[in-house]
């Protein structure tokens, strides 16, 4: 295995570990929020790490067996709509949606970062494109934050 591809293992390992770390996060929010539109933002935030992770987990396993990238189309999972049931989120909602932007930042910069050191076509291609799903995650957070607060 060369020094290049370890690295590259190294990297899609440590993701695999951000997305689990955010999944689980997500899935604690949504516990926690009363609220039906935080509710319904926190899970489909979690969804969508949780398919990140498996295709992550997919693609380290066909890196680590074969050295092939494996196609990501994008994620297919959508944000319900709101319905007539909005309300505020209390302090601790709020606390939370900060540090979902907190972890969707950090997202955005460590997928940039490894396409950025990728070489490979598919590989940039589906670093890029994790990378602007977690720019849509950070986007559809911070209105939501906006909202409720006006800043």
């Amino acid at each position: 295995m060369t020094e290049s591809r370890k690295e590259t293992l190294d990297a899609i390992m440590r993701a695999l570990e951000l997305e689990k770390e955010t999944f689980d996060f997500y899935v604690e929010a949504e516990q926690k929020t009363f609220h039906p539109a935080g509710k319904r933002m926190f899970r489909w935030l979690a969804k969508t790490e949780e398919e990140h992770y498996l295709r992550l987990n997919e693609l380290y396993s066909s890196l680590h067996e074969g050295g092939r990238w494996v196609f990501y189309g994008g994620s297919t999972i959508t944000l319900d709509a709101e319905g007539a049931d909005h309300v505020g989120f209390g302090t601790d909602d709020l606390e939370a949606l900060k540090v979902a932007m907190d972890i969707e930042r950090k997202g955005i910069d460590f997928f940039e970062s490894l396409a950025a050191r990728t070489s490979d076509p598919d590989g940039k291609a589906m670093l890029e494109r994790l990378r602007d799903e977690e720019k849509e995650h950070l986007r559809v957070i911070e209105e939501k934050y906006t909202a409720l607060t006006g800043n």
